[in-house]
This record gives C-alpha cells, sequence and structure tokens, in this order.
C-alpha cells in the first residue's frame, strides 16, 4: 500500500497532462539537471526511493532527466514506484519510454505486465525489445503467453520475444521456438533468437531443432547460432550429434571451434563408447596445438576423453613441456587417462606439479584430486594444502571436496583455521555437510571460521559463509537468520534471499533499511557532472598484448568512476588474469588472485539497457551490489548476462588480443585518458 506522500507524488504526476504539457515543471537547466540527476543517483545508491523527487522529475519537462527517472525506478525496485513507471511507459518522448520499459523489468513487480504486454507493438522496435526483455524478466503465465504470442507473429518484436523466452524452460515454450528457428522465410535475427532461447537450459524436447542447425553448412548459418547449438548438444549428452560436431570443430569460428570441442567433451565423458570414435580423437589432435589457447584447451581437455595411445600421450607431454594454461589442461588430461592403469605415472605427474614453481601445474593438479586414486591423494593433497599460495591451497580443497570419500578431518580443521578467507571459505564449504554428524568435533572450529567471516571486507567471504551455513539445512537457518538485519547491506541481502529461497520467508516480511553508502551531496553532483560530461578511455597492457576500453560515465557512473579511481591507484597492476574462460570471457582484478578478492568495499549495481556483445566489459559479482575491482570482458554474445551484471564500457581498439589471453597472464599496466564531452554532445542528451 502506497504511504501518504508517495500517493501524494502520484497525484502531482498524475494530474499533469502528459510530459511536456501545461502545469508541469519548467525545463531543467544545466544546473537544475545536475542537481535533480545528481538526487537520482543518490536514491539509487541508497536504494531509498524518494517518493516526491520521482513524481516531480518524472514530470520535468525535460526527456533525459524523464529517462533517468524511470532506470531510477527500476534500480530501487521499490514496488510503490510502480505507478510512476506506468505513466513513463506512457510517454510521448521514445527514449522515456525505452527508459521506462527496461526499469519495469528490474523492478520485480508483476503487476506492471499488463502495462508490458501492448509494447510488444510498439512502432519504436527499442521499446519494444526493452517491453519483452522486462516480461522475460518478471516471468509469470502473463508475460510467457504475451512473450510466446509476440514470437509467433510477424513484427518488431518478434526477435526481442524469443530471445526473451531463454529465461522459460517450459515444453510449450520450446515447441514455439523451434517452429520459429525452423520456420521457412523466418528473418535471421528471429531465428538467431529462437536458437538461442532452446540452447540456453535446453531440453531433451529441442534434440531435433538443435540437430537441424548443426547440420548446416557454416555459410548457411549464423556462427553464434552454430555455437550455441553445439554448447546445447553437449550439455545433453546428444550422442547423435558427434559427427555434426566434429566437423564444426574445424572451424574457423573460435566460438563455433571451442564450443564443438567442449561439447565432445562432454558427451565423450558420458558414453566410453563416444570416447572410442577414432573422428573424435582425429579432431582433438587437429586443434591440440591451435595458435589460439582456448581452442588448444578445449582440445587438449578433449584428449583427456579418448583412447590414450602414443600420439595422443605424445600431443600431451608436449603441451605439458610448455606449461602455462596449456601445460595445465595437458596435465588433467594425462592423469585421466594414465591414472586407471598406472598409478605410479600419474604420483609422479604430480610430485613434479606439486614441486614445480609454476602456478598453473599447481592448479592442474588441484584439479585431478577429485578423480585421482587415494594413494595420489594421499602424497599430493597434503602438501598442496600446505603451499604458499592461499591460491592453491583453496583449489586443492574445493577438488578434495567433490570426492566420495570425505575430506580428512586434520586437512579441514586446519583449513578452517587457515589464515586466507577463501581458503576458510572453502572448508566451510567442504564441512558444512559434516559437522552435524560425522565430523561433529569439527563444529567449534567452523563456527569459529564462520564468524571469522563477518570481520572482513570481501563480499566473496560473507556470502560464502551464509551459503555454507544455508547448505546444513534446518541446522543453519539461525545463522542466516541472525544476519537479516545486517548493517552491511551486502550481508543482509545475501541472508534475506537465503531465508526466502532456502526457509521459505516471504519476500515482503523485511523491513525496508536504506543503505549508508558514505557518500555526501558533493560526491553524487561529482558523479552526475561526470555522467554528463566525462568520456574516458582505459589503454590495458596485457602480457600478451594491450587493447583499449571506452567507459561508459553515462550508463554506470558509479561503476566507471570506481574503476578509473582504482586505475589511477595502481591497483590493477601485475594482477593476474585469473579466469578465462574460452568462449565466455576474460576476467581479472582481484588481488588474491583466486576469484575471491576485491578492494575492501563494494559498490551498488548499476543495471542498464547495454547488451553483453563480444568486447562489453563487465563488473564481475558474487550477489546484488558486490561488485568491487574485479571485472570481465566477454568473448562472444551473451544475452543471458544482459540486465544481471553491470555494462560499464566496451574494447574500442585490440580486441583481437582477447583471443591470445591466457588464463594467469598478468595486467602489466591501466592507464586512464580522459576527455570532456562536446558542448554538442552534451545538449544532444
Amino acid at each position: 500500500m502506497k504511504g501518504p506522500v508517495l500517493g501524494a507524488a502520484v497525484a502531482l504526476l498524475a494530474g499533469c497532462a502528459s510530459p511536456g504539457g501545461p502545469g508541469q515543471a519548467p525545463p531543467a537547466g544545466d544546473g537544475d539537471r545536475l542537481g535533480i540527476y545528481a538526487r537520482l543517483l543518490s536514491a539509487e545508491d541508497s536504494r531509498s526511493p524518494d517518493a516526491d523527487l520521482f513524481a516531480r522529475a518524472a514530470s520535468s519537462r525535460d526527456p533525459w532527466i524523464r529517462a533517468k527517472t524511470a532506470l531510477a525506478c527500476g534500480r530501487v525496485k521499490d514496488p510503490d514506484a510502480g505507478p510512476i513507471l506506468e505513466v513513463l511507459l506512457r510517454d510521448a518522448d521514445p527514449a522515456v519510454q525505452r527508459a521506462a520499459a527496461f526499469g519495469a523489468g528490474l523492478t520485480g513487480d508483476r503487476n506492471l505486465v499488463p502495462l508490458l504486454a501492448p509494447a510488444l507493438d510498439d512502432p519504436d522496435g527499442v521499446t519494444a525489445a526493452d517491453a519483452a526483455d522486462a516480461l522475460g524478466k518478471l516471468g509469470g503465465a502473463e508475460a510467457t503467453g504475451a512473450l510466446l504470442a509476440a514470437a509467433g507473429r510477424p513484427g518488431r518484436s518478434r526477435g526481442a520475444a524469443a530471445l526473451a523466452l531463454h529465461r522459460v524452460g517450459e515444453p510449450r515454450v520450446l515447441e514455439a521456438l523451434a517452429a520459429v528457428a525452423l520456420g521457412p522465410g523466418v528473418r535471421a535475427d528471429v531465428r538467431r533468437a529462437a536458437v538461442y532461447s532452446m540452447a540456453r537450459r535446453p531440453k531433451s524436447e529441442s534434440l531435433p531443432a538443435l540437430r537441424a542447425v548443426l547440420r548446416k553448412d557454416e555459410t548457411d548459418e549464423d556462427p553464434d547460432s552454430l555455437a550455441w547449438a553445439a554448447r546445447a548438444a553437449g550439455l545433453l549428452a546428444d550422442a547423435k550429434a558427434v559427427p555434426d560436431l566434429v566437423r564444426l570443430s574445424a572451424s574457423t569460428s573460435i566460438s563455433v571451434a571451442v564450443q564443438s570441442l567442449l561439447a565432445l567433451e562432454k558427451i565423450s565423458s558420458s558414453s566410453r563408447e563416444t570416447a572410442a570414435f577414432p573422428s573424435v580423437r582425429t579432431a582433438a589432435l587437429r586443434r591440440a596445438g591451435d595458435p589460439v589457447p582456448g581452442v588448444a584447451v578445449a582440445a587438449l581437455r578433449l584428449l583427456g576423453r579418448v583412447k590414450g595411445d602414443a600420439e595422443v600421450l605424445r600431443a600431451l607431454e608436449e603441451n605439458l613441456r610448455r606449461k602455462g594454461w596449456r601445460g595445465q589442461a595437458a596435465l588433467v588430461s594425462m592423469a585421466r587417462l594414465e591414472g586407471p592403469d598406472s598409478p605410479e605415472r600419474v604420483q609422479s605427474l604430480l610430485a613434479d606439479a606439486v614441486a614445480s614453481d609454476s602456478l598453473e601445474a599447481k592448479l592442474g593438479a588441484c584439479e585431478t584430486l577429485e578423480f585421482v586414486g587415494d594413494l595420489a591423494v594421499e602424497s599430493a593433497g597434503a602438501r598442496l594444502l600446505l603451499d604458499g599460495s592461499a591460491c592453491v591451497r583453496a583449489a586443492a580443497l574445493a577438488s578434495l571436496s567433490k570426492r566420495k570419500a570425505p575430506v580428512p578431518l586434520p586437512w579441514l580443521h586446519a583449513a578452517l583455521r587457515d589464515p586466507s578467507p577463501s581458503v576458510r571459505a572453502a572448508a566451510l564449504e567442504a564441512a558444512a555437510p559434516l559437522v552435524d554428524g560425522p565430523a561433529a568435533p569439527l563444529l567449534p572450529a567452523w563456527s569459529e571460521a564462520f564468524e571469522r567471516s563477518f570481520d572482513s571486507a570481501e563480499p566473496d567471504d560473507v556470502v560464502s559463509a551464509l551459503d555454507a551455513a544455508a547448505s546444513r539445512g534446518e541446522k543453519g537457518r539461525a545463522l542466516v537468520a541472525a544476519r537479516v538485519d545486517d548493517r552491511e547491506p551486502v550481508v543482509r541481502g545475501k541472508a534475506r534471499r537465503l531465508m526466502v529461497e532456502t526457509y521459505g520467508a516471504a519476500r515482503g516480511s523485511f523491513r525496508r533499511m536504506p543503505v549508508a553508502t558514505g557518500r555526501t551531496t558533493e560526491d553524487y553532483l561529482t558523479l552526475a557532472r561526470m555522467a554528463m560530461t566525462t568520456r574516458a578511455e582505459a589503454e590495458i597492457e596485457t602480457s600478451s598484448g594491450a587493447f583499449t576500453v571506452e567507459l561508459d560515465f553515462e550508463e554506470a557512473p558509479l561503476t566507471s568512476h570506481q574503476f578509473m579511481s582504482l586505475a589511477r591507484r595502481g591497483f590493477f597492476e601485475g594482477l593476474l588474469i585469473h579466469r578465462v574462460v574460452p568462449d565466455f570471457v576474460v576476467q581479472t582484478g582481484d588481488p588474491r588472485g583466486d576469484g575471491t578478492g576485491g578492494p575492501g568495499t563494494s559498490i551498488r549495481d548499476e543495471i542498464n539497457p547495454l547488451r553483453y556483445v563480444r568486447g562489453a566489459v563487465g563488473m564481475a559479482l558474487s550477489g546484488p551490489d558486490t561488485g568491487g575491482s574485479q571485472w570481465f570482458v566477454a568473448l562472444s554474445p551473451q544475452p543471458h548476462l544482459d540486465g544481471g551484471y553491470t555494462v560499464f564500457g566496451k574494447v574500442t581498439s585490440g580486441g583481437a588480443v582477447l583471443d591470445r589471453i591466457e588464463q594467469n597472464d598478468r595486467l602489466v599496466s591501466v592507464r586512464i585518458r580522459e576527455r570532456p564531452v562536446s558542448k554538442t554532445a552534451e545538449a544532444a542528451r
């Protein structure tokens, strides 16, 4: 129910004839625009909707301000902002309508579905696409029905509707998407969207349509569609797709080659018969020495699933000697092939890796602990858990916890007392299923490690601790419930989500608590001014080459400012590029080097309409509003990330370097070049 202040504010907005009509606020001048926008940024940052501000800004005669108001209404995630979005969805300015449609998808308010459904037929294609995206996020029977109808008829929103359906895995949806993908005369963009949605969360009902895509020649089919269909075939372990995947693994498209090789590995891991196919072995050997690291690593992983003849072992040994990322993949595959028949050989391989000065070799040894024999685990596991690198200790523990046999209690006890928060986090997760049963003696150490997690300034540490508590079922309920009103927004946000998702609490049962941002009015004026007047580029040099990123201050002022400030402090220099996932992302910015570290502070998300195409730069998260210093670059289109992670930049030159970067390469430097926006460009906003 709306309070009296919001009710009066909405009445004020509704009383205006229409944006720009009689009775509205005068057009905002530069000073007014700056001040209003700064207040909107403050409201977003503190997650505190200012009803009077929102209503007055929404009735401004400045369409730029109205659009920013619509986005702010979505970002604060307050259901009481719905009436304002209702008005802005009917705005006369297309840019405002677009922002309102996008913002509606962020609210979680399904009451907006009846207003968004007609927008699928909006003459402005971007508004229609944003409405489709919002309906996909909001979900529910009514939203799904509207998207299905739009995907099934010719119109400007057909492709967007088909793409938005990737969030729905119902059989009727997959049936409809298959009809779109295989229908005659369907536009290429519509077909592409339908293929993505079928492939994102594939089910057996989609196999005939996905196989039809894979049978296409590269000259007749979009490479992204082929890559997505290949990925789906792997997830579904579709042995019938093997001949087409082998053919496509030779593709000149990095995405198609990588996804075909990865799919063959998944299928081979579930079928010895497939692994014995000579064509699969040939496909892997053909790409094992590829100059593109991501392709080579995918091929080397596949070699671990085929028959280990002399030629295969020779290819693996050659890459093992190269060390680095390729050597890590080769070590894991050699251990898979030699393990069952040559335990002594595996022990020797692991001993060499553990004694190596190569981080990749040690991480490869950690990965093998999941599947090698007990003797190899006994000899290598203890040494890896004592390694001087916390990254290695955490990786070893994570791998050991995946084995059928439980991790030895002395190892877990030592890890729970480890000085590294990331190692303790891995130990909390590994020990959680045991401390209420066979490993009860560990409970005091587990509880101490759990409480220590909340002394950390890193969001990943507290998020991991709460996840570990929730994995204890009812025994963890009190630990999670005790944090639902925590003074730290990341802690209470995670605790509240777990109470809803794990313990069945009502979403609206928690009291609203504004976020204490620590920023002043002047800080928000500075951010607003930068969003309106600043252009900046980051020259990023890595050990594999350099590329340039243009920061987007208007769409993500807080995130761009955070990145720029850290760069100017030299924060990024020398850091590992700790995560490279072929055909997905290159990720860095973690001072710990294991994917759990940051600058000791977190910033709120700035979800915006920018899309994750190749070269898009985003802020990495461990949950809502947990961004800090870790950032990533998309290596290919990733529509499932749209509207979930802040896009704050794009690669504008040197993009070919992205395909040369290997995991555990380093950032050499990040240099910022700043320039003002021209008066003409500023006036056009």
